[in-house]
């Protein structure tokens, strides 16, 4: 697979010059595009990054799915964020109409471009509240949704940026496509799962995720090492788990998740398809290491 840029058509506005001292104010800072979109079909996960902002105050958006999904890991980086604090309430948005769904993002560094704020997984659809949304079992990012979404707004202590996207559908319709293709490299039938009656179904996750969280790396928790890293396991027909891989959202040095250890004493419902019948699928999750709250 290889990563390719295409057009979308922005919202026409004046980039602002970001200093710190315009943080403070109550208009939003808003940053316009300086790229087309990237998207990278990669062998492990589809990600999506456009850049805003030219010189020193160069931003970017990543968006980024490690399997089909109506959901994405969110990360938005450049000197705007450099007050923002980690793990402190934060709200999102993607268009003016939109209510701001809070949440509690990880701060981190995104190398040249500084300060970076990462959400494991983020639900566009501006139809439905984020709560809502984290029940709709689509395994497809909504294309309507995408048509409605004007930027990507982020809230912090009376500050708010807005990265000015426009209407995402085109981008969600390749991202969808990616991701399908992930199926196929996995040996499972991506036709199945467009019209399956049901995803598998984890059963004794509350306890599995008790030995998971009992299991956190010693080295890390020394050196003050959180993270987020992604989970991703086959299921075959029976419920039973053949394969496990984990990859990671945020750079670390000595956590290495025992995730996968554990999940080998995970139960599941298989997936079935449109005649109920069971078939091989998957299951992904995020797992965020955190030390204190």
């Amino acid at each position: 697979m290889r990563g390719f840029s295409f057009a979308i058509a922005a919202v026409a506005l004046t980039s602002l010059a970001v200093h710190h001292d315009n943080l403070h104010a109550k208009e939003p800072v808003v940053l316009t595009p300086s790229s087309n979109w990237h998207i990278d079909f990669a062998a492990e996960k589809c990600r999506m990054v456009r850049t805003f902002g030219e010189g020193d105050n160069r931003h970017a958006i990543i968006f980024e799915q490690h399997s089909p999904n109506a959901s994405f890991g969110l990360t938005v980086a450049g000197p705007s964020f450099d007050y923002f604090k980690s793990r402190k309430s934060t709200a999102l948005r993607f268009n003016s109409r939109q209510k701001a769904w809070q949440g509690k993002p990880f701060k981190g560094d995104l190398g040249d471009l500084g300060s970076a704020m990462v959400y494991s997984s983020v639900y566009p659809a501006t139809g439905l509240a984020f709560e809502e949304a984290k029940d709709d079992l689509s395994n497809q990012l909504d294309v309507k949704a995408g048509e409605e979404i004007e930027f990507v707004g982020l809230r912090q202590s009376g500050r708010e940026v807005q990265l000015h996207t426009g209407p995402l559908a085109e981008a969600f319709g390749v991202m969808n496509q990616c991701t399908q293709g992930l199926l196929t490299d996995w040996g499972l039938d991506a036709e199945k799962h467009l019209s399956a009656k049901q995803l598998p179904q984890w059963q004794n996750a509350e306890s599995v995720t008790k030995r998971i969280q009992r299991t956190y790396p010693t080295r890390a928790v020394a050196a003050g090492e959180q993270a987020i890293v992604r989970l991703r396991v086959l299921i075959d027909e029976n419920g039973n788990v053949t394969d496990c891989v984990i990859n990671g959202v945020t750079a670390t040095d000595r956590l290495q998740s025992p995730a996968c250890q554990q999940m080998q004493k995970a139960e599941f419902r298989p997936a079935l398809d449109s005649e109920r019948k069971p078939f091989k699928s998957y299951y992904t999750t995020s797992i965020t290491y955190q030390i204190g709250r």
